[in-house]
């Protein structure tokens, strides 16, 4: 049988398979010439499909092809492969259940005050996940056994899909869940920017690393790419290090630099306050530009354009910028600094116009087109086409649904919210490790999570007894009890084939099998007859109230108390029990010569520990028992040969020592009466 492990793009593990790299990344082909003629599939888990070939047979072979001789038959195993199956991204799917569920649990005990709260706290733990998912990947920490080392173009290609995962949620997180009164998100955008952008950041080191940073290549560059993201401290100190920077010029750009109005929303100072400002100081920076302040230095006629929002001066400096978010978060800055939300889509659109219009434009790029737009349903889309696993598309949609509610506008959100997480917890059921994570998910995706969840736990493989006490736990916290039966069973049975009659007792107790539990009870008393000791004692001294789930169990039960009795030297106790056994009929009749022969020792007490009533009641059974022995019918339940030959051995001595039992019972009884 071979194996083949797909990824969601179509590349296989195994060379024997070609996927054409031009195509969706959907087909893939196996090399078989059996299957030339039509192949059959066959679902064996959740992720596995078994492939085989297939040619249709007429009746009587009519018509069907020959076989060569010595051809072989070979099943392909098709197994679906993720990203979230490395080991990096193990550790983000451990990590994000607990956030999750915590999501779920706080929300659920929290009013809708601290919703919002919640939810920005929670969305910021998916996103250092990310990032450190991201470091580790990068790190490519020493490998275990077993492990299969990550190319370079693995490694490239996870971290750049972990970078598009945290700048979409960053996003998201901007214009969905924290927003902030008003619809003012200048401030959020421009952090988002900085955080995701560094070039000019690690350009600024470069030159200041040197002897002569202001002789650097990347010098201006840094400085021009500084003041575009709005650090202007950082800007100056660079202008600083200047040979020139005690001229009229630097100081200039300076003061400039250091009185640039930045609108806060919580600052204390209004918006049309704030608008007054802002055109008072950009009014200045096109004063001093006319009144040719930098004719002497044209970087610094650059930075002051830039200040004074020239749209064609900040298009010149794109390639400083990547991309038309970032080309449209600094025009923005300097020409809109009070931008609202619902104008975000327009100035979008402007940015990509500059950077060649929509043909230049990537998966990445729709996907924060419908966040701006403040579209969920194209969000959610976007994020499917362009990630390849659904451990993102399923917790966003889950933050969406919390932030956004019920608003007549959303109210796909619900059933998208528990199909995604469905889907995403299908994934982690079908894999050997990550099972009991994907119960976790489907305990809120409604009935159908919790159908598919009992479905999981019936098909989990039951390898161990820590295995399966874990899949009962599982299955008991959530009310299944059908499942429980069903383990309980299977694990009885095979203790039962091993050999193990104690484990199968208790297995047989847990499932509340009667037939069962009987069946394995007649076993363990067949073997004690046979052997002559229990199987697993201790488990039959703490059997409780479980005993009475059938009459051999309880019968079982009580023999083992029997026995603990008389080791305890509680004769008197221990007689009553054992003749309480007997005249109930309690006991298997096949059972009854071995419960006799315990009697004997009682019976030959110095002290009478059996009354004479008690007596009549060991005599009626001997004279049964004797009648069947001697009937020696086929079908007599006395079918083990030890017993009876034990029991014939003592049949005297048993005889005499119940009639000396009963006279001295008798004549104690009598003198007590007297």
């Amino acid at each position: 049988m071979n194996s083949y492990i797909f990824d969601h793009r179509g590349t296989t593990t195994n060379g024997a398979m070609n996927v054409d790299s031009k195509s969706s990344g959907r087909t893939s082909s196996i090399h078989d010439p059996a299957i030339a003629n039509g192949m059959h599939g066959v679902i064996t888990s959740l992720n596995t499909i078994m492939v085989f070939p297939h040619k249709p047979v007429q009746r009587n072979n009519i018509g069907a092809a020959p076989r060569a001789e010595g051809a072989q038959i070979k099943m392909h195993q098709v197994e679906a492969f993720s990203w979230l199956w490395g080991r990096q991204a193990r550790k983000l799917i451990n990590e994000a259940v607990g956030t999750f569920l915590s999501l779920q649990k706080t929300l659920s005990e929290s009013g809708p005050d601290q919703h919002k709260a919640t939810l920005v706290k929670k969305c910021r733990e998916y996103r250092s996940m990310i990032q450190a998912c991201a470091e580790d990947t990068a790190i490519q920490a020493p490998l275990t056994n077993g492990e299969v080392p990550m190319d370079q173009d693995e490694i490239e290609s996870s971290g750049q899909m972990l970078y598009k995962m945290e700048l979409i949620l960053s996003l998201i997180e901007i214009l969905f869940i924290d927003t902030k009164p008003g619809g003012a998100i200048m401030g959020q955008l421009v952090s988002w920017i900085r955080l995701h952008f560094t070039q000019c950041t690690e350009k600024r080191r470069e030159a200041m690393d040197s002897d002569h940073p202001h002789q650097h290549p990347a010098y201006w560059e840094a400085v021009y790419g500084l003041v575009l993201q709005g650090r202007m401290d950082e800007a100056r100190q660079m202008l600083s290090h200047h040979p020139n920077a005690g001229t009229d010029p630097f100081l200039s750009i300076d003061e400039l630099l250091r009185k640039m109005p930045v609108y806060q929303v919580y600052g204390g100072v209004s918006e049309a306050e704030f608008t007054v400002r802002w055109q008072h100081w950009q009014s200045e920076c096109e004063r001093r530009l006319q009144d040719a302040h930098f004719s002497t230095c044209h970087q610094l006629q650059t930075i002051c354009q830039i200040l004074c929002g020239d749209q064609g001066t900040i298009n010149s400096l794109v390639d400083l910028m990547d991309t038309w978010y970032h080309l449209m978060v600094s025009t923005l800055l300097f020409t809109t600094p009070t931008v609202k939300l619902f104008r975000l889509h327009s100035a979008a659109q402007d940015a990509i116009t500059c950077i060649g219009g929509e043909q230049r434009t990537t998966s990445l790029d729709h996907v924060l087109l419908a966040a701006m737009e403040v579209d969920a349903l194209q969000v959610i889309k976007e994020c499917q086409q362009v990630l390849d696993n659904s451990w993102f598309t399923a917790h966003v949609t889950d933050l969406l649904f919390h932030t956004l509610g019920l608003k007549s506008e959303q109210k796909f959100l619900p059933e998208l919210r528990e199909s995604l997480l469905l889907d995403y917890a299908s994934m982690l059921v079908g894999h050997n490790s990550l099972w009991q994570v994907g119960l976790l998910y489907l305990d809120h995706c409604g009935s159908a999570g919790l159908a598919m969840a009992q479905a999981v736990l019936q098909r989990i493989p039951l390898t161990d007894d820590s295995r399966a006490m874990k899949v009962i736990q599982m299955a008991s916290d959530r009310d299944f009890d059908n499942v429980v039966v069903s383990i309980c069973r299977v694990m009885g049975r095979r203790a039962l084939s091993l050999g193990r009659l104690g484990a199968a007792v208790w297995w047989g107790v847990r499932s509340r099998d009667a037939a069962f539990t009987s069946h394995l009870a007649h076993q363990i008393l067949h073997k004690y007859v046979a052997e002559g000791k229990f199987e697993s004692s201790p488990l039959l001294d703490h059997l409780g109230p479980a005993m009475l789930l059938s009459d051999t169990l309880t019968f079982l039960g009580k023999y083992r108390e029997f026995h603990t009795l008389y080791q305890d030297g509680k004769f008197l106790n221990a007689a009553t029990l054992l003749v309480s056994l007997i005249s109930s009929k309690l006991a298997p009749e096949y059972f009854w010569p071995v419960l006799l022969l315990d009697a004997l020792p009682l019976l030959k007490s110095e002290e009478p520990v059996i009354t004479a009533e008690q007596t009549y009641e060991l005599m009626y059974c001997l004279h049964n028992l004797s009648h069947n022995v001697n009937k020696k019918d086929k079908n007599n339940p006395l079918e083990t040969e030890a017993a009876i030959t034990s029991f014939l051995e003592k049949e005297k001595d048993i005889r005499l020592a119940l009639s000396d039992n009963l006279a001295r019972a008798i004549i104690h009884e009598g003198s007590i009466q007297d």
